[in-house]
């Protein structure tokens, strides 16, 4: 099995196509997630948990459970770098997400109370 490799040189890598799928939030899980980095490697389940001290965030990378139990991973970073830049894209992803969801929220708010977004409500009597 390959560990983190601080002693590689960084490359960059190019991350792309970041999805993000919002789960009920469960022991720190919150979403999973989906990239193409190079433009040539899908990677994909890839869970968003938030840091058990409340920080921010971490990623979970897949792992195949064999019938005895023992689990294997299936895809990581060999990196501290490669890690560090997945999980920037990925998050910065994820608050996207989650900020456009709290706008729409607001909006829809906005539309259920009398005279909505657009003062279609009752008129204040003069």
């Amino acid at each position: 099995m390959l560990a983190m490799r601080p002693d590689r040189p960084a490359v960059p890598l190019s991350i792309s196509e970041v999805d993000i799928i919002p789960v009920k939030p469960r022991n720190g899980l919150i979403a999973f997630a989906s990239c193409v980095v190079n433009g040539q490697l899908y990677l994909g389940n890839i869970a968003i948990h938030t840091r058990l001290d409340g920080s921010g965030y971490r990623l979970v990378f897949p792992v195949k459970v064999l019938p005895n139990g023992k689990e294997i991973q299936c895809v990581h970073p060999v990196t501290r770098q490669a890690g560090d830049q997945l999980l920037q894209a990925i998050v910065e992803k994820f608050e996207a997400l989650i900020a456009s969801a709290q706008r729409d929220e607001d909006v829809a708010s906005m539309t259920r109370q009398p005279g909505g977004l657009h003062g279609n409500g009752p008129t204040p009597a003069s």
